[in-house]
């Protein structure tokens, strides 16, 4: 059973709820500093997963390929269509570009961040869920923060991420004996890098980083790290 990610999804939710409940009482003031706050602890976790890299030149590489596969497929451009949709459902209208931007980050935080995918991974191929139980801390506190930035949308992300993290859990088994250690750094760092591009959005620093185009790296990174391992060693 799926301990961690039960544990980690649930606190997500009770994260999101509580912040639906909190939106209400907050000025622009402080959702402006929560938002800065947020982008600031995406910058640090992303430095965090990245300097575990092994193969710095083979997540260059994942990174670069995967953007062009997210690039040509128009990945963001789909899943903001997405949301979208969603958010008007839920909403009763549109949503404008910056709002879109703050849901692709949390999208990226909630479901794609190299933590949370080594976690799952870790969890099916070995039945240690400690890391996402760890993780369930963080992301309850992040989860309440853009629910009081966003509104109703956030509780719904954590349908995606509890897809995601089954999906890697079940994905672990089947390639139990296959992943390597430096496997495991490389997409880690990888999934740093996104973290990183979604930090860097939060804070409008670089705002047109189009940080759901990159994802496909974080599957690449595991072909290309063993493939550079392989080759160069």
């Amino acid at each position: 059973m799926p301990v961690g990610i039960l544990t980690d999804v649930s606190a997500t939710l009770c994260g999101a709820l509580l912040g639906c409940v909190l939106s209400s009482r907050l000025g622009d003031s402080w959702k402006k500093l929560l938002n800065n706050l947020l982008g600031i602890a995406a910058l640090v976790m992303g430095i965090v997963l990245i300097i575990r890299a092994r193969n710095l030149s083979a997540v260059i590489l994942s990174l670069l390929l995967g953007a062009c596969v997210g690039e040509a497929v128009r990945l963001e451009d789909r899943i903001n269509r997405l949301a979208t949709a969603v958010t008007g459902r839920l909403m009763g209208g549109g949503a404008d570009a910056a709002y879109l931007a703050q849901v692709s980050a949390a999208l990226i935080l909630f479901c794609c961040g190299g933590t949370g995918w080594f976690g799952a991974l870790n969890e099916g191929l070995t039945g240690d869920g400690s890391i996402l139980v760890t993780k369930a801390i963080l992301d309850c506190v992040t989860a309440c923060i853009f629910a009081a930035l966003l509104g109703k949308i956030v509780p719904c992300l954590c349908i995606p991420q509890l897809c995601v993290y089954l999906a890697l859990f079940a994905a672990a088994h089947v390639v139990q004996g296959a992943i390597t250690d430096t496997m495991i750094a490389d997409f880690s760092a990888v999934g740093g890098i996104v973290t990183l591009a979604a930090g860097l959005r939060l804070c409008r620093i670089k705002e047109d980083i189009k940080g759901l185009n990159l994802l496909p790296g974080l599957i690449l990174a595991f072909f290309v790290s063993a493939a550079w391992t392989a080759l160069v060693g």
